[in-house]
């Protein structure tokens, strides 16, 4: 990840204003030593990334609108200088800063973009569809599956969690279970708060995520602000809660984890034109990375997306996304499937 990517991560979670000098990067509370070949070397945290002094204090010139001596060279800017030493970070368009003020992509419309020419939803289906999906089992130390697989059924066919041992068939066992339970909890949520506890509880434990509470009615009114899916009333997210929330509204809900972002956004880079990814960005404009660990996790991508981890907004988009990438897959073959097979795939694809 490069500083400019780094720095946006920063600004898109709060942690830096969005005009900013390099002595904001420079704090002692960012000052790290790194071990390498060359010995002990001084650097600063920015995002997920460590970077020298004298590279923070020359890339925001370098990269400055007008001034910069990468710009002049024909780079793209990064940065508006406003003042001797003061920059605004440039890429984070007025569509993705409004984003929490308009209401969620509704799939009718995506829906509607299918009719005609294949939509950029049907593209992202149609590529994972026709990939060979094959991954290296870092865990095991192994290719898994052992021959490349082609089409849904088949990828479908491969999914696993936690170990090869456990398949979908059995995984979808577990996930029935959930749905059922929390489809009668929730004729009375407040009655059965405790009981949403415990299968929330439950889930988490299946899912290997920390239980983010143990408040029953903060559950209980995070699943009534999630029914409501609304981005001006935002209901609490990560990858436990996003799992919650699939469970009670399995049709209208994708579980948004680090790994089904990771194979939204490759999917994107891979199979869709520039023009198509603008489009994309437009639509779904808080789609983005959502941090995870194992398997290939974190993975750099040749574009600079948003961070997404903990964004309800997020969420929203990628159920909207899901929920037509479905609408694809189903009206192309007669097999019908469900939200929850689109996003096991997904999670295989972003191991």
């Amino acid at each position: 990840m490069t500083l400019y990517e780094s720095i946006v991560l920063e600004v898109e979670q709060g942690a830096l204003p969005r005009q900013l000098r390099a002595t904001d990067l420079l704090g002692e509370d960012r000052r790290v030593i790194r071990q390498t070949l060359e010995g002990n070397v001084e650097c600063y945290r920015v995002g997920f990334g460590f970077f020298k002094k004298s590279h923070i204090r020359t890339q925001m010139a370098n990269a400055a609108q007008g001034t910069g001596h990468w710009v002049k060279a024909g780079q793209a800017p990064q940065y508006k200088r406003i003042a001797e030493g003061l920059y605004e970070v440039l890429g984070l368009t007025e569509q993705e800063e409004t984003a929490v003020e308009a209401e969620a992509p509704q799939p009718v419309a995506a829906q509607a973009n299918l009719q005609g020419a294949p939509s950029i939803e049907a593209h992202l289906m149609n590529h994972l569809i026709q990939t060979p999906f094959q991954i290296f089992d870092r865990k095991r130390r192994t290719l898994y599956p052992e021959q490349p697989v082609t089409g849904f059924k088949a990828r479908l066919d491969t999914y696993f969690w936690p170990s090869p041992a456990t398949g979908y068939i059995a995984t979808e066992k577990v996930l029935d279970d959930f749905i059922a339970r929390a489809r009668l909890l929730a004729e009375d949520l407040d009655r059965n708060a405790d009981a949403v506890l415990q299968l929330f509880a439950e889930i988490c434990a299946w899912g290997g995520v920390r239980v983010p509470t143990e408040d029953a009615q903060v559950v209980v009114d995070n699943l009534r602000l999630a029914q409501r899916r609304s981005r001006r009333q935002a209901a609490a997210m990560n990858g436990a809660w996003t799992k919650l929330y699939a469970m009670f509204y399995p049709d209208d809900f994708l579980i948004y984890d680090s790994r089904v972002a990771t194979a939204l956004l490759e999917l994107a880079e891979q199979a869709l034109t520039d023009n198509d990814v603008a489009l994309l960005r437009q639509r779904y404009p808080a789609l983005g990375r959502v941090a995870g660990r194992g398997g290939s996790r974190p993975r750099s991508t040749s574009m600079v997306w948003r961070n997404a981890y903990t964004c309800w907004a997020a969420q929203l988009d990628a159920n909207a996304l899901g929920q037509a990438m479905l609408v694809a897959l189903n009206q192309a073959g007669s097999e019908q499937y469900r939200l929850r097979h689109l996003e096991a795939t997904l999670f295989m694809e972003g191991y």
